[in-house]
């Protein structure tokens, strides 16, 4: 019915250990979940997927990336546009430093919107077209014999 004072200690040291053990549980789950976070984040970026494809022995990787921009505007009769650029050369060397080799590089423009406004004074429409410069790289795998793919 009463408990001694060693029984009581005996499982306030077990009620302890339990929360120890409990803590340490979901201190693992922590750092599991965070490192999770932490490949998918990597995976997300292009040095990841050409991991991803790596360990996969895909012969081939093809990775597309934005290389410029263009946003034009239209209004009060005229047109304007603002360019920007940005290199891929980082993103391609650290995708052959895992073991690829680039075999191929294209580029296209995509529009992604058009404004267009009625000239002043003239006939017709003076019109902006905003859009991204897109580079399409193609890379073969340099563990793989060449006949591979």
């Amino acid at each position: 019915m009463f408990k001694s004072a060693e029984e009581r200690e005996a499982e306030r040291r077990e009620r302890e250990a339990e929360q120890a053990r409990a803590q340490a549980a979901r201190a693992e789950q922590a750092k599991v979940a965070e490192e999770q976070r932490k490949r998918e984040a990597f995976m997300a970026t292009p040095a990841g997927a050409a991991t991803a494809a790596k360990e996969a022995g895909q012969p081939f990787f093809e990775i597309q990336l934005e290389v410029g921009a263009h946003t034009g505007s239209a209004g009060f009769g005229s047109a304007e546009g603002r360019r920007t650029t940005s290199s891929s050369a980082t993103s391609l060397g650290e995708i052959e430093k895992l073991g690829w080799r680039l075999e191929h590089a294209g580029y296209y423009f995509m529009i992604t919107g058009e404004t267009s406004t009625a000239r002043v004074l003239v006939s017709g429409d003076a019109t902006a077209v905003s859009g991204v410069t897109v580079g399409v790289y193609l890379f073969r795998n340099t563990a793989l014999p060449e006949s591979a793919g």
